[in-house]
């Protein structure tokens, strides 16, 4: 859809150059003054993804480089690259996302914004934006705290090139309503974008849910900091309807043409162009031994689907897990020493043409689960748990993963829900599913998010000689060290919310 708009605009703009007007002669035809609102919506969904900005992408960075690692669902013996797994920094790792976002994506979606506002017929399309705004920012305000907001991405509008720090708080209250305000405004009267959505094809109704899971989502994020907004708001996303189904799944899909730009960057940072297949003895990120540990001990039949030894050997018993602050050298110390027969992605995982996933039905579902043992909804926490535990399993056969009902419900007696116990054990039974979900759609930065504010799985975490933080698993990522010279407001945001290390908390990080 991309490449034919720009082909159009291409030749509408060629058509124009054969003219005995004078003025018309200086125009110039390769650059159109207004670029059209599907164009901007279909690339501000890829670059969502980090997919658009092609190979000089770095937003996989903090979700593999740090994230994964952090978290102990992946491991490297790089201790120069994959810094997560030894609590240590990097700038250009550790910074990737922020300048990504800002460079790429934000400008995007804030450019779509303002041109859609221009024609009530748009009305689709800016509510969309809106919602894809959202996804961005919560990612980032997630990884760094406070950050640039309201003033972001406006540098080409007003000529502001050092937007205000904005606090975590103010922008969690404004992503929250713009969800709301952007569902209860699409129109099915007016224009639908359906060949520039590549998340769901211009289905309304599937926009408005997934606006109201993202608000799900938000909501609990913010629950031991604001437990009155928490719960006004997991109530009001639960009231207004949420997605119903792994087909209702937020997530990207792909043209699959085999182009980076239009195919799932998981694939090129972790496929047989990436580091893990072709030089992983240097430069590859693996499957980690929480992961592998956990994985195995419940039995989980997602582990052959995920996992493999290089070779292609995805037996559940055969996987080992690399313990985190291995490097090259603690490699040497251990009982094997072979990183071959240590386990990575598999292949079908790792396929072009998957789809992105953003927020999953199971999530969602298990989210709910928590909403209601928390009393803030009404309905059975059970059946919303066993809804999301076996949604996350059988969404697995996007990538030929075809796990069966017997293996669903095997899984389900091996792994229970508490419904006697404790609110703790409860808590403990989610959101280890949303950690094992997180991991097999390589959403880490979403696992690390919620690792931070629930504390489940329990990890122990590492303690690698020199590392930044005195043994402890960090809780942001620090900003650029360009932007204490590129943006004065920089200080704002340091003397709010703390110093700029990996241990200074976030506004909803209360764990």
């Amino acid at each position: 859809m991309l490449k034919k708009i720009t082909i159009c605009l291409a030749l509408l703009a060629g058509a124009g150059a054969c003219t005995n007007d004078f003025d018309k002669i200086n125009v110039n035809p390769n650059a159109p003054s207004n670029v059209p609102v599907d164009y901007l919506l279909g690339q501000s969904q890829l670059l969502l993804t980090g997919s658009a900005s092609g190979p000089a992408s770095k937003a996989w960075r903090a979700n593999f480089g740090y994230a994964a690692c952090l978290i102990q669902q992946m491991s490297s013996i790089d201790a120069t690259f994959y810094k997560g797994s030894f609590y240590t920094f990097l700038g250009e790792i550790n910074s990737a996302f922020f300048d990504n976002s800002y460079t790429y994506a934000v400008k995007s979606m804030v450019n779509l914004i303002e041109e859609a506002k221009k024609e009530p017929r748009y009305v689709n399309v800016l509510s969309m934006a809106r919602i894809i705004k959202v996804m961005e920012f919560s990612r980032t305000t997630d990884l760094y705290g406070d950050i640039p907001y309201f003033d972001a991405g406006k540098g080409f509008i007003d000529g502001n090139f050092a937007p205000k720090y904005d606090a975590q708080q103010a922008i969690y209250m404004d992503m929250l309503k713009d969800l709301e305000e952007a569902g209860n405004a699409f129109d099915a009267s007016q224009y639908i974008p359906a060949a520039a959505d590549y998340i769901y094809g211009g289905d309304l109704n599937k926009w408005k849910r997934a606006a109201n899971t993202l608000m799900l989502r938000l909501a609990m994020r913010i629950q031991k900091a604001d437990a009155a907004n928490a719960q006004l708001w997991a109530k009001k996303a639960i009231d207004r309807g949420l997605i119903t189904g792994n087909d209702e799944t937020i997530a990207v899909k792909f043209a699959n043409t085999g182009a980076e730009i239009n195919s799932n960057p998981n694939s090129w940072i972790l496929g047989p162009s990436g580091s893990n297949v072709t030089n992983i003895a240097n430069a590859g990120v693996q499957w980690g031994k929480t992961l592998i540990d956990m994985m195995k001990t419940r039995q989980d039949p997602r582990l052959p689907v995920i996992a493999m030894l290089k070779g292609g050997n995805n037996t559940p018993s055969a996987q080992r897990g690399l313990p985190n602050a291995t490097d090259a050298v603690g490699l040497a110390a251990l009982e094997e020493k072979n990183l071959d027969n240590y386990s990575r992605p598999t292949a079908n995982v790792m396929a072009i043409s998957l789809p992105w996933i953003y927020m999953s039905y199971a999530e969602a579902q298990l989210l709910k689960a928590e909403a209601i043992e928390r009393t803030w909804a009404t309905g059975s926490a059970k059946a919303a748990f066993e809804a999301g535990q076996a949604a996350a399993l059988s969404q697995m056969s996007v990538a030929g993963g075809n796990i069966t009902s017997a293996q669903i419900a095997s899984y389900a007696a091996k792994n229970p829900y508490p419904e006697a116990g404790t609110l703790e054990a409860k808590m403990n039974a989610i959101h280890t599913e949303v950690y094992l979900l997180s991991a097999s759609t390589f959403n880490h930065i979403e696992g690390w998010a919620n690792w931070r504010r629930t504390g489940y799985p329990v990890l122990t975490p590492v303690n690698y000689l020199g590392n930044d933080t005195n043994g402890q698993i960090p809780r942001r990522l620090r900003y650029p060290l360009s932007e204490e010279g590129i943006n004065p407001n920089f200080k704002d945001a340091i003397s709010r919310q703390g110093a700029d290390v990996f241990m200074t908390r976030i506004w909803w990080d209360k764990n």
